[in-house]
């Protein structure tokens, strides 16, 4: 079954929220052992900074020029729609989970999200037709989500993560 199919793009959904409003109380209540902020240090935040406009550019704008160029291929609208809705859903999540919840929430989701994308793209690289240029664009976009992956396992998640210690006794 493709990863870009309604039904696997819904359940993520529901499941990632889900996961993202239990960790979001779960932390609210101290029974998880992670803070509600985010301990960047300043260096971290300039390198943030700098690291989410490059996601814009690679994450949103270039997916975009890829659909532009293959808008004759179907299996293209579908992929990268699909693609999109998934960046646009967590953008949302980020958001208002951030404010209504924990700072903090925006790591798991960054996590799930984009681990999920990589299995969207690696599904995509087997239905897609390239070219040159296109896969040269595509394959920019795989290795911007995996680095992505690496940076919220290096640096953002343990700046969240925080121990047993934590959790409050009941």
């Amino acid at each position: 079954m493709a990863v870009n199919n309604g039904l696997i793009l819904t359940l993520f959904i529901l499941i990632a929220t889900s996961l993202a409003i239990g960790y979001g109380f779960g932390v609210k209540a101290r029974r998880l052992p992670f803070t509600a902020e985010i301990g960047f240090s300043q260096k971290q935040w300039q390198f943030l900074r700098w690291w989410v406009k490059l996601a814009l550019v690679v994450g949103v704008l270039l997916p975009i020029c890829l659909l532009v160029l293959a808008w004759k291929q179907p299996s293209s609208w579908v992929f990268w729609g699909s693609y999109l809705l998934i960046v646009a859903v967590q953008l949302i999540c980020e958001s208002v989970f951030s404010r209504w919840l924990v700072p903090s929430i925006v790591v798991p989701i960054g996590f799930f999200y984009t681990a999920f994308r990589l299995w969207q793209l690696l599904d995509g690289f087997t239905q897609l037709t390239f070219s040159s240029l296109t896969l040269v664009g595509f394959g920019v976009v795989v290795l911007f989500w995996v680095a992505n992956l690496v940076m919220l396992m290096v640096m953002a998640i343990p700046t969240v993560f925080v121990g047993s210690e934590s959790i409050s006794q009941s």
